[in-house]
């Protein structure tokens, strides 16, 4: 094959890279915007709670995130008392995909958890699990509520 050939070949097989580059590799909605650090508040979904007790807050900064306010989630007539604000506010930075992850053990592996992810740079979506003990009035188990927060 001659010189000439080779270029050919090779300048055609570029626009045919770049496509399969854009297109493996494009990020999801939002991605590529940076996070507003500040404030988030917002809620959870759970209608057995009264509004005043569903807040959950947030604060960011610097790819780190604080939960400043922990939202009250009930099970049966039990309600949650903070776990994650209980010492002060917990932090986790900010991983892979936008998403933080809090944690704390309950009772060998049970484990209570906060888990949120940036779907744009200015609102948080997620979900928070907690475990309850059996008591009399509520049956031993777990509660996963969603929420979302939005920057303020």
């Amino acid at each position: 094959m001659t010189r000439s050939k080779k270029f050919r070949r090779a300048a055609a097989l570029v626009p045919l890279a770049l496509l399969l580059l854009l297109t493996q590799w494009t990020l999801p909605a939002g991605a590529g915007t940076p996070i507003k650090t500040g404030k988030y508040k917002g809620s959870t979904t759970q209608a057995a709670v009264t509004d005043a007790f569903r807040k959950i807050a947030f604060t960011v900064k610097k790819g780190k995130v604080t939960i400043t306010t922990e939202p009250s989630v009930a099970r049966d007539f039990c309600v949650s008392t903070p776990v994650f604000t209980l010492d002060g506010p917990s932090s986790k930075k900010l991983g892979r995909g936008r998403a933080f992850t809090l944690t704390r053990t309950f009772l060998g592996n049970k484990i209570d958890k906060i888990h949120g992810r940036f779907v744009s740079s200015t609102e948080i979506q997620g979900y928070a699990i907690y475990h309850y003990s059996q008591q009399d009035l509520c049956s031993g188990g777990k509660s996963k509520v969603n929420f979302t927060a939005k920057h303020k």
